[in-house]
């Protein structure tokens, strides 16, 4: 196990306990962080002094009492000396000096004997790394007293070493995800005490984790509530229960090496707090639509279809293509928050159709190239009905009716979203209904602008 550090003429201090006036006391840190848990890697420091008897003498022992501060309930039990390692840190030099044995005490010592002794001069950090440990069971502050011995028996220290314990945690509420973005993603909140990431998996029928579908990116270590915002990559296609999950990167000496990695969930592991893997489930609900409007495609009708081209709360009309140039108008609508609406081409006639704004007309571009024009941005639509086994992307879970009034004009019900936010479950469900008539709306095109803001996407800070 190795450990790299950032040498410092000048001790940052930690707590000192007693009246220690021999060893300064420097930092610790368990990894990973949550309670309970048996860590990969406890680095534990001090600097010698001038004064040290270590310093004249050499070092034969060095003792960590993990139980010094009276609140330690977690094990030394498993500490060997194949998981421990003792590196020298000079101004210019390292090395490392595994100890000869290691003996451990129920009350939470752990004594390093070396072999020969350790030359220790003014200044040197002197970091004990011991892997193994068992965090205690309760989030807080704790202490560790750490002495150094001579060969004849005279002692530094103790002085007081402390680290904290955090439990991690996960809140994962009811959102709306687009399959239809570029950008699909869902935000998740908690703490992660460890440097890592936050996945998110299918549900398989037994509640367990299932398929991987996106993480996030690298996590430093905080102890507070952040938000976070987990890509999806489109690969959640249709409306259901997802699983975020929180991991801790596995490979890496320090939190730089760890921030350059990428989750893999058969190397990485899972946050634990005293053994329970901290995760949380939420119901991510789809675009309510069979396909996304692109300039050139056929649709049957009956499809509904996504537009994502517009501008926020804007006003946009479908019209005809008549000789390359827009005609008649079949329909108006406006975008939601995010610029997007839902077309359904139920009452759509076979034909060519160009969709523009309602303020000037202008032609919406559906496609990326730098021609915008009633004939190059166009839709077309067949005389084939829709039906589901010609979708090109699944539809969501979302219930909402629809049926004609007595003018022809069309009232149009779209499912709201529903289910409070947290670690529960819940399936959104609800309905809503909006009638059009008059001008624009000889065709009738139920029209449903999209769960708006539920699907920004919040970025993480």
């Amino acid at each position: 196990m190795t450990i790299a550090v950032v040498v410092s003429a000048v001790a940052g201090g930690v707590a000192l306990g007693g009246t220690a006036a021999a060893l300064d006391a420097d930092t610790a840190a368990p990894y990973p962080h949550s309670p309970g848990t048996t860590v990969q890697e406890f680095p534990v420091s001090v600097v010698a002094q001038r004064s040290d008897a270590i310093t004249q003498n050499g070092m034969q022992s060095m003792t960590l009492d993990f139980g010094a501060s009276g609140g330690f309930d977690g094990s030394v039990g498993n500490v060997t000396t194949g998981s421990v390692t003792v590196s020298i840190v000079g101004e210019s030099t390292q090395r490392t000096v595994d100890p000869a044995n290691v003996s451990t005490t129920g009350n939470g010592q752990v004594t390093l004997t070396f072999q020969q002794p350790v030359s220790v001069g003014a200044g040197t950090r002197i970091i004990a790394d011991i892997g193994n440990v068992t965090t205690p069971s309760t989030d807080g502050t704790y202490t560790i007293g750490v002495s150094a011995t001579t060969p004849s028996g005279t002692t530094d220290g103790p002085v007081t070493v402390d680290y904290r314990v955090a439990s991690g945690s996960l809140s994962f509420p009811n959102q709306s995800a687009s399959q239809f973005s570029a950008n699909q993603s869902v935000n998740v909140s908690g703490v992660i005490p460890n440097a890592g990431y936050v996945g998110v998996f299918t549900v398989a029928e037994n509640g367990s984790r299932g398929e991987l579908v996106g993480s996030s990116q690298p996590i430093v270590a905080l102890y507070d509530q952040r938000n976070y915002t987990v890509n999806l990559n489109g690969n959640v296609e249709e409306s259901q229960r997802l699983m975020a999950v929180a991991f801790y990167e596995t490979s890496g000496g320090t939190q730089s090496e760890r921030l350059n990695g990428t989750l893999d969930p058969s190397a990485d592991a899972v946050v634990t707090n005293n053994g329970n893997p901290v995760n949380a489930t939420g119901f991510v609900r789809t675009v309510d639509a069979d396909g996304i409007v692109t300039a050139g495609s056929e649709y049957d009708q009956g499809a509904r279809l996504y537009f994502g081209q517009g501008e926020p709360n804007t006003g946009y009309q479908l019209r005809t293509v008549e000789n390359g140039s827009a005609g008649a108008t079949v329909t108006q609508f406006e975008t939601a928050a995010n610029g997007s609406a839902v077309i359904d081409t139920e009452g759509l006639q076979q034909g060519q159709y160009v969709i523009t704004r309602i303020d000037d007309g202008s032609v919406v571009g559906l496609d990326n190239d730098s021609t915008t024009s009633a004939q190059d941005d166009s839709i077309y639509i067949t005389g084939q009905q829709f039906t589901e086994t010609t979708a090109a992307t699944g539809g969501s879970n979302e219930s909402g009716g629809s049926g004609s009034n007595a003018t022809g004009g069309t009232n149009a019900s779209a499912g709201n979203e529903s289910g409070a936010s947290g670690n529960g479950s819940g399936n959104g469900s609800g309905s809503g209904d909006s009638s059009s008539s008059g001008p624009g709306f000889g065709i009738a095109v139920a029209v449903v602008a999209l769960l708006g803001a539920a699907l920004l996407a919040t970025r993480r800070e």
